[in-house]
């Protein structure tokens, strides 16, 4: 039996209830979405606040093994031809013609800063590093990378940590010995390149990803784009370069 005079200040009640939850609910929402515009404001889009890498980068080797060791024996190919596709695979980027088309060619000797100096600098763009400075170790005229012969190429990298400043303004060079001095017949006379494993001031400093694009890729991905535009997407579009873009437009006009 409806009772309107017990039913609606019930009614009343859980409407009065409804209505606290959806304003406090709505007060929380907001307070939420304030703290994150401010917080938001003290943020640079380009450059991470917090840094979980270390301070100073670490090295790195290539062909990258699960214990960092190079072992093989030159009678089972199997194992050196993996490592041989594992050098062809990292420095295919670095081949002279897409060096050129998306990096500096830059002073040697000195630090590639490019500030902003009040106008926002961006892209800013990595120097030249030409697969051809390896010399032997290029794998363009032994395509084994010595593997073959018994003297394998092993390449060094230096980790990237934004904003490091590397040699204090003297060009850094890298050193190999043995880990246990009885070993150090075994290990040969070793030749290194560039010479005398030279890393240039150059290279630094690294701007980060978003700032400093690696644009190979996408430079890449666009030449395909333009000669079949149907696999390229908004997406593709919206993280490439302007060089990428620059040099896509330029084969396009030639209609290669």
């Amino acid at each position: 039996i409806f009772d309107p005079d017990k039913t609606w200040p019930l009614l009343l009640l859980a409407a009065l209830i409804l209505l606290f939850y959806l304003i406090f609910y709505g007060f929380l929402t907001a307070l939420f979405t304030l703290t994150m515009w401010v917080m938001l404001q003290t943020v640079d889009p380009n450059i991470p606040k917090y840094q979980d890498r270390l301070s100073v980068p670490g090295m790195m080797i290539r062909p990258k093994t699960d214990a960092l060791e190079i072992t093989y024996n030159v009678s089972n190919t199997e194992v050196w031809e993996s490592y041989v596709k594992m050098l062809n695979n990292f420095l295919g980027a670095y081949n002279n013609s897409k060096q050129v088309a998306a990096n500096e060619f830059c002073r040697p000797g000195q630090y590639n800063e490019q500030p902003d100096n009040g106008v926002l600098n961006i892209p800013k763009r990595a120097c030249q590093f030409n697969r051809t400075m390896l010399g032997d170790c290029s794998g363009l005229n032994d395509t084994s990378y010595g593997y073959r012969d018994g003297r394998p190429c092993v390449l060094v990298k230096m980790n990237r940590v934004i904003n490091f400043y590397a040699g204090a303004n003297k060009t850094m060079n890298i050193s190999c010995f043995p880990k246990k001095e009885e070993d150090a017949q075994k290990l040969g006379e070793m030749a290194m390149f560039p010479a005398n494993g030279n890393i240039d001031l150059m290279y630094f400093p690294y701007y980060g990803k978003k700032v400093q694009v690696s644009n190979m890729q996408t430079t890449d991905h666009l030449l395909q784009c333009s000669l079949s535009p149907a696999t390229c997407t908004m997406e593709d579009l919206l993280i490439a370069t302007p060089e990428a873009l620059q040099v896509a437009s330029y084969y396009w006009s030639k209609d290669i």
